[in-house]
């Protein structure tokens, strides 16, 4: 006997636009192409209908639901978003594509001088219709009002539309391609996407014909700048020698200036202070005050980290003034990248001596790093307020901006944010007295630290380290830490830790 299946024929999902005359589904996917909300006059010209057969049509669509007007019929609008995602899906590729180009060439037509809301949706017009060269003109023109917004997620998106344009366009647009590759590993670079951007700007190496030894150097900066945070410090090198062999071969001033704070910026990575100095120092030599005033702001940041790293108040107090000169030339520029960089630096200058002023200067660092969608700087804001926190008795504040630059920093896989948001979780559990979870957090940061491979930085967690274990009583196990930092150096001690790390060696008996 045959088994029942225990199945019945399947309803049909119904039509929603059963209903709809052959002209109004017309209608409705011009307007699903356009978007979630249309323009009469947009849709009039792309469908090339008269005004009054087709705002006859529409006040149907409207009466059966589907649409709703906006602005005494200027434009209209989608109800509902299954209705538009339906309607643009029962379309062909091949009548989509046509659909598109018309709407653009409307777009165009109303709009023979496009103001900057407008353009970017021709970009995207011109793109989905395939029509390459207008595409390629109205994405890149996107892509750089994006850029001026300081909004590099959305460039982003129009520079990979222009990069595919240019690949289908017949001939050779090689130079094209490449100022493209640079523009998007730029906009990756500025979001924190630093192996992204080394990837591009190698593929803009390999596109860039011979003989542009201007761009190929500057290019190779760029990857320096992304090589060296992603701590390849040998290949930071090596690209800027190169570009520097390029730089002085066409007498590129400003070029040579770039490729020395490069340098500058990858010594006082790996603590060669005084190399460091002396690149910043030659930089200064190439730049024009007025001329290159962002460069010059850049410097007096780097000489502000130079000072530092000496302990002498005199010299920290030179640093803060650094740090303050370089913010005064940036925030009439409104160089927002750079501003929350040196903000951070000022709250890292006051946070022993001025905790409060510290905390103001780090809400204005990740203020202008929200403006720059720049992840790192934003990361990096959060989690250098977690010491300051703690000093002020705040240890909610602190555990909660900790958690935040850990979410941030993960999504761009920051490794040196990464490692200082553990260390910080041992800085948690250890104002907490947790103390054996303050160790396994410290275990986790100094296994980051170590596999960075800078002396500072393993230094640092090392010294927290040996403070836990003075405090919880485990004094061998302290002194076996000890040992290790003397014999990496104390000069990578931070200036900030040091008073407490001389306590701690005198309560030890050292």
């Amino acid at each position: 006997m045959a088994q029942n299946s225990g199945t019945s024929a399947s309803k049909s999902t119904p039509d929603p636009f059963a209903g709809l005359g052959e002209a109004e589904k017309r209608v409705l996917s011009y307007a699903a192409a356009i978007g979630r909300e249309f323009d009469f006059s947009v849709l009039a010209g792309a469908m090339e209908m008269e005004e009054e057969p087709l705002a006859e049509l529409l006040e149907q669509l409207v009466q059966h639901g589907f649409l709703k007007e906006l602005r005494e019929g200027d434009s209209y609008a989608f109800i509902r978003e299954e209705t538009l995602v339906q309607a643009y899906g029962e379309i062909s590729s091949s009548r989509l594509r046509v659909i598109h180009k018309k709407i653009a060439e409307a777009y165009e037509k109303l709009h023979p001088d496009p103001t900057p809301d407008i353009i970017p949706e021709m970009g995207r017009q011109f793109y989905m219709g395939k029509v390459h060269d207008k595409s390629l003109l109205y994405n890149r023109y996107a892509a750089s009002q994006a850029v001026g917004a300081f909004s590099p997620d959305v460039a982003i998106r129009y520079l990979e539309r222009a990069r595919e344009d240019l690949a289908a366009l017949p001939g050779d647009h090689r130079t094209e391609q490449a100022d493209v590759l640079k523009e998007l590993g730029e906009q990756y670079d500025a979001m924190g996407e630093c192996a992204k951007a080394y990837d591009l700007y190698g593929e803009c190496l390999a596109k860039l014909p011979e003989g542009q030894d201007t761009m190929r150097a500057l290019i190779l900066l760029s990857r320096a700048d992304a090589a060296r945070e992603m701590d390849k410090i040998d290949l930071t090198r090596q690209y800027c020698e190169e570009a520097i062999r390029l730089l002085e071969k066409v007498g590129h001033k400003r070029g040579l200036a770039l490729a020395h704070r490069a340098l500058s910026r990858v010594a006082f990575r790996v603590g060669e202070i005084e190399v460091g100095k002396r690149e910043i120092e030659q930089t200064l030599k190439y730049l024009d005050p007025e001329k290159d005033a962002k460069d010059v702001a850049r410097c007096y940041r780097q000489f502000g980290n130079v000072h530092s790293t000496n302990p002498d108040p005199a010299e920290q107090a030179l640093a803060l003034d650094y740090y303050k000169k370089s913010i005064q030339i940036l925030e009439p520029l409104r160089d927002y990248p750079e501003l929350s960089k040196a903000y951070n630096n000022v709250a890292l200058s006051l946070s022993d001596s001025q905790p409060r002023e510290a905390l103001k200067a780090l809400s204005e660092a990740r203020n202008y790093a929200e403006k720059a969608k720049d992840r790192r700087s934003l990361g990096w804001a959060l989690f250098n307020s977690v010491e300051i926190h703690l000093s002020l008795g705040e240890p909610f504040e602190a555990a909660q901006n900790n958690a935040a630059a850990g979410r941030v920093l993960a999504i761009i896989n920051d490794k040196v944010g990464a490692e200082q948001v553990a260390l910080n979780e041992g800085i948690l559990a250890q104002y907490r007295k947790t103390y054996e979870e303050s160790e396994k957090a410290y275990l986790v940061a100094l296994k980051q630290a170590e596999a960075l491979g800078y002396p500072q930085v393993v230094v640092e967690v090392l010294v927290h380290f040996a403070l836990m274990y003075t405090e919880w009583g485990k004094k061998d196990e302290a002194l076996k830490l000890i040992s290790r930092i003397r014999e990496l150096g104390e000069m990578h001690i931070n200036p900030s830790n040091l008073t407490a790390y001389d306590l701690m060696k005198k309560q030890l008996g050292i």
